[in-house]
């Protein structure tokens, strides 16, 4: 696996995993219904205004040639903030989100020096950023873009100095 910093010409392939993520989902914590509106209306113009004018900054994981040459996932963030982190499927649990927030972390504390890292997680991504020492600080009601409202969970992480 490599990781790389994403560019605008890699929206098409991140749209496709964040669909593929949220789609991928096991069904129980949220509807099929429910994954659904939240991974409808994705499009990656979203990706490139936040790369071009939100100021996020993108890492991307890439599996080798040999397994496949294909997106595994990827994160980003702005200064002191997780925006999102999606993994396809087919490498969830081998080690790739971890990989990606370890370098995203690193680099929102190289770059702002922030008291906190904040970031809204899904019911399903709670426990991942649990055991990474993010706590809850809200738990409210997120209208997906197909307009059905799920839970989500606002976290935070205090920095070590």
């Amino acid at each position: 696996m490599t990781l790389r910093p994403g560019t605008t010409g890699d929206a098409p392939f991140i749209q496709h995993v964040h669909e593929a993520s949220i789609r991928g989902a096991a069904v129980g914590i949220y509807s099929r219904a429910e994954l659904e509106s939240w991974a409808t209306a994705l499009h990656m113009d979203r990706y490139i205004w936040a790369m071009n004018f939100a100021g996020q900054r993108y890492i991307l994981a890439e599996v080798a040639k040999g397994e496949g040459g294909k997106l595994a996932g990827f994160c980003s963030w702005s200064p002191d903030r997780i925006v999102g982190l999606y993994i396809h499927p087919a490498w969830a649990g081998r080690g790739v989100a971890t990989a990606l927030m370890d370098q995203a972390e690193d680099a929102i504390i190289a770059a702002a020096q922030p008291a906190c890292i904040h970031l809204a997680a899904s019911a399903p991504a709670r426990p991942f950023y649990e055991k990474r020492g993010y706590r809850v600080i809200r738990q409210r009601d997120w209208k997906t873009r197909g307009g059905l409202m799920i839970a989500a969970f606002d976290m935070e992480k205090p920095v070590s100095r």
